[in-house]
């Protein structure tokens, strides 16, 4: 059904409401009355959220063009943060904010991509999304050079997303810090953390790849990881006894 169509819908009701509500009040079925309201208000906030929906999308994607080759303009952020403005209170607008930090970051202004991050946490503190959220701030964080704040933030995602690729991702990204600061042995329990057979291979075949590095940066890390092997194998042994 078009917008046009459930509108006038919508109106021709209200009409024969206000003509007769003196009959409804006088039989008694205020109950009728009131879903009546509801009814009114689920539609416009529906209506509100399809326009915030729409002015994304527009937003967004550019209408196909004769040329195919043409890669797709950079996104506005500015443009993104005007919907998320003009249509607060809708979900379209949070996604709006998300967007913007992207196209924020995706430009090199972390700052601003940090505060947009920031304040889609703070107003969608229970979104789906929130995750997201959480690693575009510490990647934020990263990029600023605020490594601590940064490997807080990994650590947290880790706690609160375990298991999935986010976590997965955050392990991978506060093993490179470590790396940076001189701390080997914590990047290679993070490499170790992804190289679990649950994790997918997308995620173990970069950890892999990043451990056998940081061991032939490290060899006095290797030792030690031998020994873990020789007490894992002696304890196997035992168990079989």
């Amino acid at each position: 059904m078009s917008s046009e169509s459930e509108s006038t819908g919508v109106f021709d009701l209200l009409t024969w409401y206000e003509t007769n509500k003196q009959k409804i009040f006088s039989v008694g079925t205020v109950a009728f009355g009131v879903g009546l309201i509801l009814y009114v208000s689920n539609h416009f906030k529906t209506q509100a959220e399809l326009d915030a929906s729409n002015a994304l999308f527009e937003a967004r994607y550019r209408p196909a063009t004769a040329n195919s080759g043409e890669e797709p303009a950079p996104q506005d952020p500015a443009k993104l943060m005007g919907i998320a403005s003009e249509h607060a209170g809708q979900a379209a607008a949070g996604r709006a904010i998300l967007f913007a930090a992207q196209a924020f970051f995706e430009q090199g202004d972390y700052t601003q991509a940090l505060e947009q991050f920031e304040r889609y946490l703070a107003q969608h503190a229970d979104s789906p999304l929130k995750g997201t959220a959480m690693y575009g701030r510490a990647a934020c964080q990263e990029a600023l050079e605020r490594s601590a704040e940064a490997i807080e933030g990994y650590k947290s995602i880790n706690l609160s997303f375990p298991n999935t690729y986010l976590a997965h991702q955050s392990n991978l990204a506060e093993a490179g810090l470590h790396e940076d600061a001189g701390e080997p042995a914590l990047a290679l329990a993070l490499y170790d953390r992804v190289l679990l057979p649950t994790v997918s291979s997308r995620y173990t075949a970069e950890a892999g790849s990043r451990r056998e590095a940081l061991l032939k940066k490290h060899p006095e890390l290797a030792p030690a990881e031998a020994e873990a092997n020789d007490a894992e194998v002696v304890v196997e042994a035992q168990a079989d006894q």
